[in-house]
């Protein structure tokens, strides 16, 4: 019976497991209440033998006392001899061998019953505060007893004195137990925090069951889990990347049927029908748009893309593409570059370079307004490679949205987005274009409208 008792008690408390966090935290508590104590005990003790002992003051003046006595007997007046005893700060007598005060005076019965009591100069007082009798042998074989007064007594001040010790020792203890309590239980959950944040950063092979190993049952548990989720994750996200790679795929065999049958078609059609076939050629060659951005999207993901880096003239790219575009401008937009001549190479895939550029510029043009001023520009980094600026004079993104322009088949509603197409890839093929050449990408407002930073290495 008693035993299924201490079975449910451990089990109410978590304690049944030795690995268990529940256990540990018990443990450490009952080792650190363990060592508190015996400490505490010890330093009692020590402040006992140290301190309980009549001062080097006080023992000097009796002392000086027992010779003033022996003076004073040997003078032979006892009536000078009482007024001596009489005249000290201590109560005090001197006695012979029947324990009787030569001087005549009466003795209290109380101090004469702790006559039996008497200690010599040397002893160690309790750790309670009282008179003890202090007996000091004289040249004369007479005997100077002395009441020790209370107020000099040197455990007056050791109930203060215990109990700073007890705070101070109890302070150090849990400091340095909860110090190395918080490293232990910090150094398991920093790893789960590193794995979390690599995990959200798309590494996916992150493993932290073997780091944090098998000390204590909870973490382990979480740690297991966590993998488990990971590679749930993992063949998620393979299988998602697989059926847009597939489907996208497949969609370009009907697309090409598509627009056969819609290139016959023209040559059938009467003149005025046309207008229909200019319309589903324009929806055809967005749906092509989009399936070629998926598939380049997702090569550059999955990092099936063959990259070629060479040293790169950044200037020289830019201008090209800069030029290229001009005929893609609306309304009363500009495009020009203008960055300085800029010596350093960019160790760039120049197909990628200029795919980011298009992207870039291409977003610029949609978004800006058709009053928008685009430029382009390099800045050489010390230190930190190449810079390669877009901006524009338009009206800027929402700050909040900032940090998702990025991701894959973003739509953000603004005024950067008034029915001009798009379906959320041009910035995504951007990064992951950045990535794979080791470079990084942000963007930001600005006073004048809204710029884009690709930060590419230096060859």
């Amino acid at each position: 019976m008693s035993r299924i008792v201490i079975h449910k008690i451990k089990s109410a408390f978590c304690l049944g497991d030795r690995d268990g966090l529940a256990f540990k935290l018990y443990s450490s508590f009952a080792v650190s209440l363990f060592v508190i104590l015996l400490l505490q005990n010890l330093a009692e003790a020590a402040m006992i033998r140290v301190l309980l002992h009549i001062p080097e003051k006080i023992k000097t003046e009796m002392v000086e006392l027992a010779y003033q006595a022996e003076v004073n007997i040997n003078e032979g007046d006892m009536d000078e001899l009482a007024d001596w005893e009489r005249g000290q700060k201590y109560y005090l007598f001197v006695l012979n061998d029947e324990q009787y005060a030569i001087s005549g005076r009466d003795m209290h019965p109380h101090f004469a019953f702790k006559l039996q009591y008497a200690r010599d100069i040397d002893t160690v007082f309790d750790n309670e505060v009282n008179q003890p009798i202090i007996a000091i042998p004289l040249q004369t074989g007479h005997t100077l007893v002395i009441q020790f007064p209370h107020n000099h007594h040197p455990a007056r001040y050791f109930t203060y004195y215990f109990t700073i010790i007890k705070v101070v020792i109890a302070g150090l203890i849990l400091g340095v137990l909860s110090l190395l309590l918080a490293r232990y239980l910090q150094k398991p959950l920093d790893k789960l925090q590193g794995a979390s944040h690599r995990l959200a950063e798309g590494d996916f092979s992150v493993r932290v069951s073997h780091e944090v190993g098998d000390t204590v049952t909870e973490f382990t548990s979480l740690a297991n889990s966590f993998d488990h989720m990971t590679r749930r994750i993992d063949a998620l996200s393979e299988k998602q990347k697989c059926l847009i790679r597939d489907v996208s795929h497949e969609l370009k065999t009907p697309l090409a049927r598509h627009d056969l049958a819609l290139h016959l078609l023209r040559r059938k059609l009467p003149q005025e029908h046309h207008c229909l076939l200019d319309r589903l050629e324009r929806e055809s060659n967005e749906m092509n748009e989009l399936v070629s951005e998926i598939l380049e999207y997702s090569r550059l993901e999955n990092a099936s893309y063959q990259l070629r880096l060479a040293p790169t003239d950044l200037s020289t790219l830019c201008v090209l593409q800069v030029d290229k575009m001009q005929d893609s401008l609306v309304g009363k937009q500009s495009l020009r570059f203008t960055g300085d001549n800029v010596e350093q190479l960019a160790l760039v895939d120049n197909s990628l370079t200029l795919r980011i550029l298009n992207n870039l510029i291409g977003n610029a043009i949609k978004y800006a307004g058709e009053q928008a001023q685009i430029s382009v520009s390099i800045r050489a980094v010390k230190g930190a490679g190449l810079e390669l600026w877009v901006e524009d004079t338009g009206n800027g993104i929402s700050a909040k949205h900032l940090a998702s322009i990025f991701n894959p088949f973003t739509r953000i509603q603004s005024s950067r987005e008034k029915q001009s197409g798009g379906y959320g890839l041009g910035l995504a093929i951007v990064k992951e274009a950045v990535s794979i050449m080791n470079g990084s990408v942000s963007a930001e407002n600005y006073s004048g409208g809204f710029r884009v930073k690709v930060q590419l290495p230096e060859a």
